[in-house]
């Protein structure tokens, strides 16, 4: 263990008994869950030649409903995490993982106290299944995009990407809308001191946020034109005002809040980030020969039920269920903020021939979900997972998970995702943004994964 062993023995223990009391917490919660879900994405070239695109989750899902509140009676809920010596995986017991993670941990930002608690809990968990567990703390040093978008009396809250050239800034203002940012568009719209949102598309960045300052604009936020979210330039003159870019999806709901002139706080800021994360490594025998992992941490939007406590949860269920001599497990510290975690596991191992690694990142909302990474390996697990709604894909461009650090040591590794989710990244992927029945699929999915790619390696 770290060397924080001794002093946290106490909070360890106390954390072995939430393991096993997760059951009276989680059938009160589980009552509040109502399961929707359904993604359609669609792309449109783009005008413009300055912009690079920075893809993330496409964002035409529908949102997650919840319905109100039950209260589980205390004589009827015991413990749903069985002896560790069951031998049937239990979706169950991956929404208590994700209620302790996502519910009663909440946001777990890189390098925070709400991470390492998270760890701590995750420690328990395999120790409890029988891993020699320990904590491996890493340094973390890196600049991050902490710009937001906020707005009064709405739920909306999105964290966009911060061009190049902006200034570092804050700005409140009515929001109010002006098409393409052209001269003409702005015209008899009353500008100066708000926020003005704005479309990509036809007009060079640079211009839409030259005429928003000449029309007293005090920020600018520019809504891409296709699914996704994106980065740009503004050229060689800086703005003065904070300028920031959203998604397609964000942009729609902006819109009519625009409309109706509701006051917007915009942020655009890079954060430096400095101090120590972790990783948690259970080994089920003197070698590891087999890796299954997934990140723990998540952003300071929101709590990460989807991305990641899912894959997350769902990893130590397999664990539980499926420890074998040689079976290595990992959660991945501060992946959120550029693959930290995978890199320093990897950079400290001698990693074995024949070995694989299966990554799980997201796993609790289908929106298509698809095996990326190595192609021998992901038809091993395709053939296997025949029935199941999963196919072979790929991350959209500049995003990228943990098994790209094994991929890049030889390790041919894959991560299995249930797909796009327009609340990751934001407040709304709380615990009932996660469906049980998308999960269950995924769980199957990842067994079957691990025993054909175990049975493959010989």
């Amino acid at each position: 263990m770290t060397q924080r062993r001794s002093e946290l023995l106490p909070f360890r223990a106390s954390l072995r008994g939430r393991v096993r009391a997760l059951g009276v917490s989680f059938l009160a919660v589980v009552a509040l869950l109502a399961i929707a879900c359904s993604s359609s994405s669609s792309a449109t070239p783009n005008p413009e030649d300055s912009p690079t695109t920075e893809a993330t989750t496409a964002a035409t899902s529908e949102a997650a409903t919840a319905t109100s509140a039950a209260t589980a009676s205390t004589g009827a809920a015991e413990s749903t995490t069985p002896a560790a010596s069951s031998t049937t995986v239990d979706v169950d017991n991956v929404l208590a993982h994700v209620v302790a993670l996502a519910g009663d941990i909440g946001p777990r930002p890189a390098g925070t106290a709400a991470e390492r608690d998270a760890a701590d809990y995750i420690a328990a968990v395999l120790e409890d299944a029988g891993y020699e567990t320990a904590i491996e703390p890493f340094p973390i040093a890196t600049r991050v995009d902490a710009s937001a978008v906020s707005v009064t009396g709405s739920d909306v809250a999105v964290r966009p990407r911060m061009f190049s050239g902006s200034a570092t800034a804050e700005a409140t203002g009515a929001l109010v809308y002006g098409a393409l940012g052209a001269p003409a568009d702005l015209a008899g719209i009353d500008v100066a001191g708000k926020i003005l949102l704005l479309d990509r598309g036809v007009i060079p960045f640079g211009e839409k946020v030259r005429t928003a300052e000449l029309a007293g604009a005090l920020g600018v936020i520019i809504a891409n034109n296709q699914p996704g979210a994106f980065s740009g330039a503004l050229g060689t003159r800086p703005a003065t005002v904070p300028v920031v870019a959203i998604s397609e999806a964000e942009g729609a709901l902006l819109r009519p809040l625009a409309a109706a002139g509701v006051e917007a706080t915009l942020r655009a800021a890079i954060d430096d980030i400095r101090g120590e994360s972790q990783n948690v490594v259970g080994r089920s025998g003197a070698v590891c020969r087999f890796y299954i992992g997934g990140h723990y941490d998540s952003v300071p939007q929101g709590p990460g039920a989807n991305d990641n406590a899912s894959g997350t949860a769902l990893m130590l269920e397999i664990a539980r269920v499926q420890r074998t001599d040689g079976l290595c497990v990992i959660a991945f510290g501060s992946e959120e903020i550029g693959l930290f975690g995978s890199e320093a596991f990897v950079a400290t191992q001698s990693l074995a021939d024949g070995a694989f690694m299966l990554n799980f990142d997201q796993a609790g909302r289908l929106g298509g979900p698809i095996v990326i990474g190595d192609a021998a390996l992901t038809d091993v697990l395709l053939a296997a997972l025949e029935g199941l709604p999963l196919r072979a894909g790929q991350f959209p461009p500049f995003a990228s998970s943990d098994h790209v650090s094994f991929l890049n040591r030889g390790i041919p590794a894959v991560t299995i995702t249930s797909g796009d989710d327009p609340r990751v990244h934001t407040a709304g992927d709380d615990v009932a943004n996660v469906s049980r029945d998308d999960l269950a699929v995924m769980l199957e999915a990842g067994a079957r994964a691990l025993e054909a790619a175990i049975t493959a390696s010989g």
